[in-house]
């Protein structure tokens, strides 16, 4: 079941066929093993993310049902963020010692790397992955009552309409939320943009019938973004955890060198964000749309002529 609304079909029915997949893949995820919990919940958040921003996509059309089914996977999600937030500080680690290479080859640096990884092990073992574990048939009970109130979602609206006013709110939001960004980068509002990118992100895989050859490249420039913005936000939350907990970060002297990476890092990282964003935000939500339902058009007459 692939994360694709085709232009062949009928718009309303695509919707539920995708949110379906999405629904079954987050059960298959969170029924992993014990070995391999730590990565079925973070494929889960991911289907979450997937199906919330397909929901958006229909806001309008589903009407008041919208907030019930949004604020429903909002919880899920949360209820497993625990064990992937400190799973995801020793990748951000991992990743920051990619980036600079022979500094974090020292002993202080490897010696805080095994205390961040002593912190993921105790998390897999003991209270994160046991609260996790614990909340896990509620979740799945959860999904499947979601998975029986699909097929009845009242969807209004046919074709390309169905999506065109949730479409252009999520790039307009995004838009909004960059404009707010350049003049207030703090790690507050970096974060909202990123949420708002992750969503246009997501819309453009699942309109990407449209028109592949140029919404794949949209839709690159749009990973590109989102994943500049999701290092910076984790380089953020290891400041926050350094601030929080100093001794996991060793001597003084070790977390200032830190502190400069972090610095120098986190402004080469919003700096690409904020070059790609004047890119990817260049035209108006009123536009992209326009453009975007010509394409629909065009793609939903090829089809036909196909068959």
């Amino acid at each position: 079941m692939s994360y694709r609304i085709r232009a062949r079909n009928r718009a309303d029915e695509e919707v539920r066929k995708v949110a379906l997949g999405r629904l079954v893949k987050a059960m298959q995820a969170v029924s992993a093993p014990a070995e391999e919990q730590a990565e079925g919940v973070h494929q889960a958040r991911k289907r979450f993310k997937e199906l919330r921003a397909l929901l958006r996509l229909v806001r309008t059309p589903l009407g008041k049902r919208f907030a019930q089914e949004n604020r429903r996977i909002r919880d899920v999600g949360r209820d497993l963020a625990e064990l992937r937030d400190v799973t995801a500080m020793l990748e951000s680690w991992d990743a920051l010692a990619e980036h600079y290479g022979q500094p974090f080859s020292a002993g202080p640096m490897q010696q805080v790397r095994q205390r961040l990884q002593a912190r993921a092990d105790n998390a897999m073992t003991g209270g994160e992955a046991g609260d996790t574990a614990a909340r896990i048939p509620q979740v799945i009970a959860e999904l499947e009552r979601t998975v029986g109130e699909v097929e009845g979602w009242s969807l209004s609206g046919k074709g390309f309409g169905l999506f065109a006013e949730g479409l252009a709110r999520t790039y307009g939001d995004g838009r909004a939320e960059l404009d707010l960004v350049r003049r207030d980068p703090s790690d507050e509002q970096l974060h909202e943009w990123r949420k708002r990118v992750k969503d246009l992100w997501y819309q453009t895989r699942l309109l990407m019938d449209a028109w592949p050859a140029v919404l794949r490249t949209q839709c690159k420039l749009l990973k590109r973004l989102a994943d500049a913005l999701g290092d910076d936000h984790d380089l953020a939350m290891m400041q926050q955890l350094m601030n929080q907990e100093p001794e996991l970060f060793g001597s003084e002297e070790t977390r200032g060198q830190l502190q400069r990476y972090l610095r120098v890092r986190r402004e080469q990282l919003q700096g690409d964000a904020l070059a790609l964003g004047g890119r990817v935000y260049a035209e108006s939500p009123k536009a992209l749309v326009k453009r975007w339902q010509r394409y629909w058009t065009i793609a939903r007459r090829e089809a036909s002529e196909a068959d």
